[in-house]
């Protein structure tokens, strides 16, 4: 029976983060996680050669050996036990899972916030220290995108919450309340 990739990428996280969470690592393993993802990121087809037919083996042996060069033994048998297993093409889901792992471990809430301009230091701040406080959480990592379409104002989404504070929605709810 073959798993999905959720549950294979959410019992590799889970056992990696257990093993450096007790080993006080889990910091530098996300760290190397993340640049680890960056790299996938970067190189679109990576997981599918590792994990696809075009490549022998020897290619394949030589692309994990220079990604494992410079990581933590823990993330270098990560990787290594990813390829062995033939799991390659799940890698960046496992490194999407331990992230998500980290952050309920360190009460990180991700939040994705359009603007109709980009936000300065300052509002970018205060927009994570108060959002920290309402979620009650220690730290809120801010996606910003900025959609002048909005006119005004912000729409936040925290997981599936959403709190629109644009000036747009706010123009088409008293056009809708004038109509009616």
């Amino acid at each position: 029976m073959s798993l999905d990739k959720k549950t294979v990428a959410k019992r590799y996280a889970k056992a990696l983060f257990e093993l450096v969470d007790t080993d006080d690592q889990l910091e530098q393993t996300y760290q190397e996680l993340v640049a680890l993802r960056t790299v996938f990121e970067q190189n679109a087809g990576l997981q599918r050669a590792l994990s696809g037919t075009n490549l022998s083996q020897d290619q394949k042996v030589a692309m994990v050996n220079e990604l494992k060069q410079g990581a933590s033994q823990l993330v270098a048998n990560l990787i290594q036990m990813v390829f062995d297993y033939g799991r390659m093409d799940e890698m960046v889901a496992i490194i999407d899972e331990f992230e998500t792992q980290y952050d309920q471990a360190r009460k990180r809430v991700h939040a994705d916030v359009v603007s109709a301009v980009q936000l300065d230091e300052e509002r970018r701040n205060k927009l994570a220290e108060t959002l920290a406080h309402r979620l009650g959480a220690n730290k809120v990592v801010l996606n910003e995108t900025v959609d002048p379409k909005i006119i005004g104002g912000l729409i936040v989404k925290v997981g599936s919450q959403t709190l629109d504070g644009s000036l747009k929605t706010k123009l088409e709810k008293m056009r809708r309340l004038l109509v009616n």
